[in-house]
């Protein structure tokens, strides 16, 4: 069995491969908050007064966005209206704008079944009678599955009751440095930018002025990071939109997405119905040191 740690009634799951290790934190966003490697960690947390320095007054800030890797439904980046079309219906949701990054990155899952040593999968149902609003019965189900050399997480959004759009995302941060002297050196190569203009999305080869934070598309090989004297991983997926964000010190995040910020009734969208989940796969594959 996996081991489960307790504090005050919290719960989280550690899976253990060795030499790798992941804990899974189903109260917050049925997030990962950490995986390491021969003791090192790879994913970042950025700390409070970093986030006050690039946020100033900004009361985002304090939401809990900015550490571990944790799963974007039903869409990713933001509903600028809260509002989307389908089917020829306009509909709303409550709790947009301001649900930023979907509806499921700070709420609580439910383990599905008692987790193994090296697997866990949780739960968390959408809906209008559930947080955010949302207008359609739904359920988000994300699984982890850890090997010697491998992480690998599943997200599926599934509908209950006849069909619904959605977009789908993870959204890991990792470190910029294990240690003084010890950057992260990313390979990341995308053919394409992906913006936003008079409401509609636009694929262009303008990739856009460094630092990034920005959408891309047609990525040459699966992005990777490499630590000196520290392992090597690559970030696989098959999603056809990765987002990449470097303007902080402390992390950096490479983002797999299903679909674009604002997407939910535009062809980026996936329309899903029971039996027919959208599923997004992603794999941080580990090169050990040495």
């Amino acid at each position: 069995m996996a081991a489960a740690r307790a504090t005050d009634g919290h719960v989280t799951v550690t899976l253990d491969e060795g030499e790798v290790t992941a804990v899974v934190d189903p109260a917050t966003g049925g997030r990962l908050t950490s995986l390491t490697v021969r003791g090192e960690e790879l994913l970042a947390t950025v700390p409070a007064d970093v986030l006050e320095t690039h946020f100033p007054g900004d009361p985002a800030r304090n939401r809990d966005w900015y550490r571990g890797s944790f799963p974007l439904a039903p869409w990713a980046g933001t509903l600028h209206t809260g509002t989307f079309m389908f089917g020829g219906r306009t509909y709303a949701v409550p709790s947009a704008p301001g649900a930023v990054h979907g509806l499921v990155a700070e709420r609580g899952w439910d383990l599905v079944a008692p987790p193994t040593r090296t697997s866990a999968t949780l739960a968390v149902r959408i809906g209008p009678d559930f947080p955010g609003g949302w207008p359609f019965d739904g359920l988000v189900q994300q699984s982890f599955r850890l090997g010697p050399a491998s992480l690998e997480m599943r997200l599926e959004v599934h509908c209950l009751d006849g069909s619904m759009p959605v977009i789908a995302g993870f959204h890991p941060w990792f470190r910029r440095s294990l240690g003084a002297d010890r950057p992260a050196t990313v390979g990341f190569a995308p053919g394409r930018r992906l913006i936003e203009r008079a409401g509609q999305h636009i694929a262009t080869t303008d990739l856009g002025p460094r630092p990034w934070d920005d959408l891309f598309l047609d990525v040459a090989a699966p992005p990777s990071i490499s630590w000196p004297g520290g392992p090597t991983v690559t970030v696989e997926s098959s999603a056809p939109i990765w987002v990449y964000y470097e303007r902080m010190h402390e992390g950096f995040c490479i983002e797999p997405w299903t679909g674009p910020f604002d997407g939910l009734d535009t062809p980026w969208a996936t329309v899903v119905s029971p039996g027919d989940p959208l599923v997004l796969e992603l794999a941080i594959v580990i090169r050990p040191p040495g």
